[in-house]
């Protein structure tokens, strides 16, 4: 067996043919068809007959909350086979009969395990909920576990049932949908409130800010246990799009170990760069299993990994995190203090744009200061959920509406212009961070 110190610079990990060790990180009997064009009766026909040839007869198909999107879930007893032992690898085509349709198994993507436990004694701080009302709105989705009024400020939500031209179909339900159960219920039942606390996390950005106020979007995409899966992600990105979404905050993510892209995930965010939507999303926490399963996989290559190593994204991707290379409207967040990451976060200065500073150093790891108001000790979380809504809250409350700009959005503007804020310390380029954490070493922290 074999390390290297420098092994995320020649290795990531590579696309494997013994599935079944991969069998819990997608929906069995599910595979997602994504059409180049929104498809025709005569289309689905033709892939449906291909399908056919391949012995898969009475397919549900599912379509996004009834809307004729681009991509459809497909339903059939072991359907899920075409990319896992079919050769059609997840995210690329199939042949010249089809339609341009690529296949992608609905992948399973995961909220990380708290170790907070929501109390009742928690309440929102209404200190600065008075508003003037010539502020700037600035609309920011949230896809998460829903939202807890008892301890969410309500002031902050979007009530605006007015749909984007083109999204019609997504219904006029004004405060949030539910796409786990496809109903109206946006309730947060995830036993740490995850979806509240980063809500609040990015509410709490605002409180000192006289030009911005936001309006948040909850869309709950993770059941109570912190699961959802890709094909509701999507239909909750298109959700949000309707809604007029400036940012979409994404504190989630999949470890993916196949060697081509997840090709609807880069669709998706195409999309979003031509409607001038930012997406902000996690870096990754250290899973315990998903650690295992990489560890499987590079050791039958004979090379061994370290702990840090594992936490390179470059080594372990994690995804829509590693999306953040090519695609210029995709900001990924870590948690820094001092000259380091926290060490159960992913970081990579390829595919990590940015640290939050973290309140808080104990027991080797960096935390967060629970958004809420609290009755006796203060209580802190920690992981890259959070530092990523902090950084939505900042980038929304300091950033320019200007750029947003459709087709053309770029991250780099954003960053730039929290670097260039007028006698701020929110932004700054640290070179002990940029080495090997985080890219160009651009450092934010809260005020």
């Amino acid at each position: 067996m074999k390390s290297s110190p420098n092994l995320f610079k020649r290795i990531t990990i590579p696309c494997i043919p013994d599935y079944s060790l991969l069998g819990d990180t997608y929906v069995k009997n599910q595979l997602i068809v994504t059409f180049e064009n929104f498809p025709k009766p005569e289309d689905i026909e033709t892939v449906q007959g291909y399908f056919h040839e391949m012995g898969f007869d009475n397919v549900k198909i599912k379509k996004c909350k009834n809307c004729d999107l681009y991509v459809q879930l497909w339903e059939a007893e072991n359907i899920e086979s075409v990319v896992v032992t079919k050769g059609v690898n997840s995210g690329s085509g199939s042949d010249g009969r089809t339609v341009g349709e690529s296949y992608s198994l609905n992948f399973l993507n995961k909220i990380p395990p708290l170790d907070y436990k929501h109390s009742k004694t928690n309440s929102c701080d209404n200190s600065y909920v008075t508003e003037k009302y010539n502020k700037e709105i600035v609309k920011i989705a949230v896809l998460d576990t829903g939202l807890d009024r008892t301890i969410v400020d309500e002031t902050y939500i979007s009530t605006d049932n007015q749909n984007e031209p083109g999204f019609e179909c997504f219904g006029d339900k004004k405060d949030g949908w539910n796409f786990i159960e496809n109903s109206d219920n946006i309730n947060d039942d995830n036993p740490g409130r995850h979806g509240s606390l980063v809500t609040q996390f990015i509410i709490n950005q605002f409180k000192n800010i006289t030009t911005k106020t936001v309006r948040i979007i909850p869309v709950k995409t993770h059941d109570s246990t912190g699961r959802g899966n890709l094909f509701d992600t999507f239909c909750a990105i298109h959700y949000a799009i309707a809604r007029g979404a400036k940012i979409i905050n994404a504190s989630w993510g999949f470890y993916y170990y196949g060697k081509s892209s997840v090709q609807i995930l880069d669709i998706l965010i195409e999309k979003l760069r031509t409607q001038g939507i930012l997406f902000v999303t996690a870096s990754g926490n250290q899973i315990d299993e998903d650690d295992d399963k990489a560890k499987k996989i590079l050791a039958a290559q004979g090379i061994i990994v370290t702990p840090f190593q594992l936490r390179n994204l470059a080594i372990h991707r994690f995804l829509p995190a590693c999306l953040s290379n090519p695609a210029k409207n995709v900001v990924t967040v870590t948690t820094f203090l001092k000259d380091k990451v926290a060490s159960t976060e992913n970081h990579s200065n390829v595919f990590v744009d940015m640290g939050v500073k973290a309140d808080k150093y104990q027991d080797g790891d960096q935390y967060f200061k629970v958004p809420f108001e609290q009755i006796g000790e203060d209580e802190y979380v920690r992981g890259s959920s959070f530092a990523t809504a902090i950084a939505t809250g900042i980038i929304g409350a300091h950033c320019s509406l200007e750029l947003y700009t459709k087709f053309t959005i770029n991250k780099q503007s954003f960053i730039q212009e929290l670097i260039n804020l007028p006698g701020s310390t929110v932004c700054s380029r640290e070179p002990a961070m940029a080495n090997e954490l985080i890219k160009d070493g651009v450092c934010i922290e809260q005020v």
